[in-house]
């Protein structure tokens, strides 16, 4: 799933999502052809780029969702 957001007015500042069902996911995403358009896109449209990854967690039986730094590793299934 793609989210791109509209940039602030004053600062610039915008914030892209995508989310994989799994880090395998991920990276096969990163071959296909509207990742890659997206990437190219991305390259000219900012005037700094900065990339993190994290980790989308919910537990079964429990509300809520949790949000952490990706360490490394499998991650989803």
């Amino acid at each position: 799933m793609y989210w791109y957001g509209v940039p602030d007015p004053e600062t610039g500042l915008n914030l892209a999502t995508c989310i994989w069902q799994s880090r395998q996911h991920a990276i096969a995403a990163t071959n296909r052809p509207r990742h890659i358009e997206a990437s190219r896109l991305a390259k000219d449209a900012y005037e700094r780029y900065d990339l993190e990854r994290w980790v989308l967690k919910k537990v079964k039986e429990e509300t809520g969702l949790s949000v952490e730094p990706y360490n490394g590793g499998s991650v989803g299934w």
